[in-house]
């Protein structure tokens, strides 16, 4: 455990550049260290599956002579940019892949290595479309012309029998797995870069339709509910109420807006509490509310706000140790089934003024 943790750990070491992606240069190395891998099992295979001695030494320096190259593109990967190394890597591989070909021959299997290429290259490179067009076609005319010569002259020393088999197998095993490793990072970057656009996107709705200071729903959350609402589900009754606090402008004069603001909350917890769950509340602007009561018809909304009043006159507002009493007048109006929700409002917002020019604290229908 000891040592897969400082393996990590030795893995994910940052780059001694600035601005370098971390998690491309954690990618390249542990390509590297697959490739190495493979490049170890290769030998073996040459070791105990080779027909004559002769042809185990003829082959066996290429693949001690990868391993050593990829094990210095590691340590390399500590010392200079991500983007030399990516290209230091591009045209070994390449090498390789030419060297490897004129070697064994075209059923070793070692092209598939281009699709790892093109699939890096895409994700890792920030240059233009145009240019990683451009790196596909050229290896693709590669791919061409190493089939085209391979057919065409045959292999220096050609594999045959097991040895071809394993050979293929352990080649399709371990660019496969390259693939795998590199679709999945940057499958799961993306995934987490969409996952955070989703909820930076979430927050800024939430935030566009949330009132900042008592945290329920401004007024062009509510507009756009009530019209939504009368689209979707137009025979159902609801009514509004519209609130405002009496006197408000004496409580922020007197105790400042930090009093005024504590207010606001106070009242916002309250009338939830009083709603309990029966409707939707909203800042309509400054010290009014708008309520939406579905389903329940203006006399029932109007014995639920004179409940909360009388509740109100009972519980004064405790600011520094001094009680503030606080009321508020309603106007309540009840859905028609035909009129838009702003002459609704207007109506219930009428009606408030209404309570107003009477003494305040008071529901009026």
């Amino acid at each position: 455990m000891r040592l897969w943790n400082k393996i990590r750990e030795k893995i994910s070491q940052e780059s001694l550049f600035d601005n370098e992606s971390q998690r491309i240069i954690v990618l390249l190395r542990c390509v590297y260290l697959v490739l190495i891998l493979y490049y170890a099992i290769f030998f073996v295979l040459m070791t105990f599956c080779s027909q004559a001695e002769d042809e185990f030494f003829r082959v066996s320096w290429i693949a001690l002579l990868s391993i050593c190259a990829t094990i210095g593109l590691l340590w390399l990967s500590y010392r200079q940019r991500i983007r030399r190394n990516l290209i230091l890597f591009i045209a070994m591989e390449i090498l390789w892949l030419t060297g490897f070909i004129a070697v064994f021959g075209w059923s070793c299997g070692a092209q598939q290595i281009m699709f790892v290429l093109v699939v890096l290259v895409y994700f890792s490179f920030y240059d233009a479309l145009l240019q990683k067009a451009v790196f596909t076609v050229g290896l693709f005319l590669l791919r061409f012309v190493l089939f085209v010569v391979s057919q065409k002259y045959g292999a220096y020393a050609e594999l045959h029998g097991r040895l071809l088999i394993l050979l293929q197998v352990w080649s399709s095993l371990s660019f496969f797995t390259l693939m795998g490793l590199i679709c999945g990072f940057f499958s799961s970057n993306i995934e987490t870069a969409d996952k955070n656009l989703v909820l930076y996107n979430q927050l800024l709705r939430e935030q566009a339709s949330t009132d900042s200071l008592t945290g329920i729903w401004n007024r062009r959350r509510m507009r756009a509910y009530l019209s939504d609402n009368i689209r979707q589900y137009p025979q159902m009754p609801f009514s509004l109420g519209m609130g405002d606090i009496d006197l408000f402008k004496r409580v922020n004069d007197t105790y400042g807006h930090d009093c005024g603001d504590a207010v606001l909350k106070w009242l916002t917890e309250l009338l939830q509490k009083t709603m309990d769950g029966k409707g939707h509340l909203c800042r309509w602007g400054g010290e009014e509310f708008l309520l939406y009561f579905p389903e329940m018809n203006g006399d029932e909304a109007s014995h639920l706000l004179i409940d909360f009043l009388l509740v109100l006159r009972k519980t004064p507002f405790l600011w520094k140790e001094k009680k503030i009493q606080i009321s508020m007048t309603f106007g309540v109006e009840e859905y028609d089934f035909y009129s838009e929700p702003e002459v609704l409002i207007k109506r219930a917002d009428e009606k408030l003024y209404i309570g107003k020019e009477k003494g305040r604290n008071q529901v009026v229908f």
